[in-house]
């Protein structure tokens, strides 16, 4: 089984031709990726630093607790073996309770707050990946795969949430919190003491979490791209379960499973060795520490050069560090998949948008003219042209037919009249205007399609419908469905209007399908409506009252209509016969049936 798993491209699937790169996007640098990654987190920066602000109060808090609490207990017995009067207890307690209080607090906010951060991070940058794919839809989908989007949007972001919620609070308080804390031994206790410790927080806080630091991110960056082929390919098992199981191939993609599962692992091998190797040298550095104190710190107690209250205290603070340290390795150990994953979520959000936005509003019309003026395309990667030299108006207010077989050209016709893609040549006109003048949100509002492969989403009958129009009244949601012929069957249905369409449309027909997909255009109301095999399902009497349906309710729009079946092409205004990307032949249907020509031998072979 072959399998590709490069760090910055995937080679994928396109329309027709084969397969070609998707387009790519440089590796940013560390600083490019992090300034990019605080761009985008703006609106947390505040939260993030209130986050951090408590756990350096609170890991200092706990220094403190532990270094009153070990001077206490030595002060305690020391006043019984001398006989002396003991202290305070009471106040100690006291003062440890109080501290222990105001420590919870501080713990309890920069959890809160932390994870507020991290959380609010991750719906900032979905909504980023999201506001990056409008412009590049719906061509994006043919040259990416769903699943390794799918993995960028979610399994991807979710990493990204350890820089936000584990790496910069835990970052900034090993400096700080280590620092204060020697700076406090050196003044109270003994400079030589402080000296002692240095080198040690210094090589667990510094030194050993770069270790590897090259290997690991090259491991992880490995194992987040065999990730998304993994999930690309379970993505596409489930997807085409029927397939899968009606072909008797359930074993061969276990087996290819197993083995993508062996290549995740295989990958992220080097980045788990090297974490695990950090976590035991600071383990072993940072027990050392407290050791190091104590050697130093006896002899000079004995020469009564420094009190055993302040050793005991010092000893403890270098201890209760253990936490401070630690943070740091834990985000050292996940930071690597962190920036892995940030750099394939850069790479969707800077890839460079092939259909650029316009900056002219198409006004509001019941009806526009569609031009397509010596319009040429290919597919990226084919050698082929879908279309040549093709010119054709489709009149403002008239229902025009697009026919021809299996790969004319009528489909790319038709996207591109909706600006799914760019001409390769000539251009394409709304009423003047040249589509890459306009902008993409005035277009989708005044153009319509109604797809043969419909996309229905897991939601209810009304909520799918209501994607065209979310503030349509349930009235005007039942009358577009009545008048897409699927109203009674709705109502049929266990729970009518808000009955769970399953995923992908999988609880209704192709038919049901077809026709909620042509109630979502119908409440819409289009100033152009492209109709796509759009009765592909229907019986012919149902097509019939279908039909009928759409030209009373929008009557006066522009409907460009791409069909196979041309038992009622009589009734289109006009027809444009397609032949390998040409127009062989256009006019009133009348006309065209009366002559020996390319549509009367298409009809000829379908009554055949």
């Amino acid at each position: 089984m072959s399998r590709t798993t490069p760090a910055t491209a995937v080679s994928v699937p396109t329309t027709p031709g084969g397969t070609v790169p998707a387009t790519t996007t440089p590796v940013p640098t560390r600083r490019e990726l992090i300034g990019w990654l605080l761009r985008v987190t703006r609106p947390v920066l505040a939260p993030l630093l209130a986050s951090t602000v408590c756990r350096v109060a609170d890991l200092l808090l706990g220094v403190g607790l532990f270094a009153l609490a070990a001077a206490a207990v030595v002060r305690t017995i020391a006043a019984i073996a001398t006989g002396a009067a003991l202290p305070g207890l009471w106040g100690i307690v006291g003062a440890m309770v109080a501290m222990s209080l105001v420590k919870a607090v501080l713990r309890y906010g920069e959890q809160f707050l932390g994870h507020f951060v991290a959380f609010k991070a991750l719906e900032l940058l979905r909504a980023e990946i999201f506001r990056a794919l409008i412009p590049r839809a719906p061509r994006v989908m043919a040259t990416a795969r769903s699943g390794d989007l799918l993995a960028r949007s979610t399994k991807d972001v979710d990493r990204i949430e350890v820089f936000f919620a584990h790496t910069f609070a835990p970052m900034v308080s090993a400096v700080i919190v280590p620092t204060t804390v020697l700076l406090v031994i050196g003044a109270r206790a003994s400079w030589a003491l402080a000296g002692t410790v240095l080198p040690f927080l210094l090589a667990a806080i510094l030194l050993v979490p770069l270790t590897g630091w090259r290997r690991s991110l090259r491991s992880s960056r490995e194992s987040v791209a065999e990730r998304a082929v993994l999930t690309q390919h379970v993505t596409d098992s489930v997807q085409g379960l029927a397939e899968v199981v009606g072909y008797g191939r359930t074993t061969e993609r276990l087996a290819q499973m197993r083995e993508l599962d062996d290549a995740v692992a295989a990958a992220g091998r080097a980045a788990t060795g090297w974490a695990s190797w950090r976590r035991g040298a600071v383990q072993l550095l940072v027990l050392a520490g407290p050791l190091a104190v104590l050697a130093v710190g006896a002899p000079a107690v004995e020469q009564g050069a420094l009190g055993p209250v302040a050793l005991a205290a010092s000893a403890a603070a270098v201890l209760r560090l253990t936490e401070t340290v630690r943070g740091v390795e834990e985000f050292a150990a996940s930071l690597n998949a962190s920036f892995a994953s940030a750099e394939r979520v850069y790479e969707v959000v800077h890839a460079p948008v092939e259909v650029p936005d316009g900056e002219i509003a198409l006004p509001a019309a019941g009806a526009h003219e569609v031009v397509w003026e010596d319009v040429s395309y290919a597919y990226p990667g084919a050698r082929a042209q879908a279309l040549t030299g093709v010119s054709l108006t489709a009149a403002a207010g008239q229902w025009t037919c697009l026919v021809g077989v299996s790969g004319s050209g009528k489909t790319t016709l038709a996207n591109l009249a909706l600006r799914f893609d760019d001409p390769t040549g000539g251009r394409v006109l709304v009423d003047g205007h040249d589509l890459r003048e306009l902008t993409a949100d005035s277009l989708r509002r005044e153009a319509a399609l109604v797809s043969q492969r419909a996309h229905l989403f897991r939601a209810s009958v009304a909520e799918n419908v209501r994607l065209a129009r979310p503030d349509a009244t349930q009235a005007e949601v039942e009358e577009a469905c009545r008048a897409a012929g699927v109203h009674d069957e709705v109502l049929a249905m266990e729970e009518g209007y808000e009955t769970l369409i399953g995923e992908r449309g999988a609880s209704v027909s192709g038919g049901q399908r077809q026709r909620l997909s042509l109630a979502r255009a119908l409440l819409a109301r289009p100033g152009v409506l492209v109709l796509d095999e759009f009765t592909s399902h229907l019986d012919p009497e149902l097509e019939g009252r279908v039909r009928q349906a759409v030209r009373e309710r929008l009557a006066g729009a522009t409907v460009i209509e791409i069909t196979h079946r041309l038992g009622r092409v009589g009734e289109a205004d006009r027809v444009v016969v397609l032949d390998s990307g040409r127009v062989a032949q256009e006019g009133a249907p009348e006309a065209l049936l009366a002559v020996d020509g390319p549509l009367r031998r298409l009809r000829e072979r379908e009554t055949v």
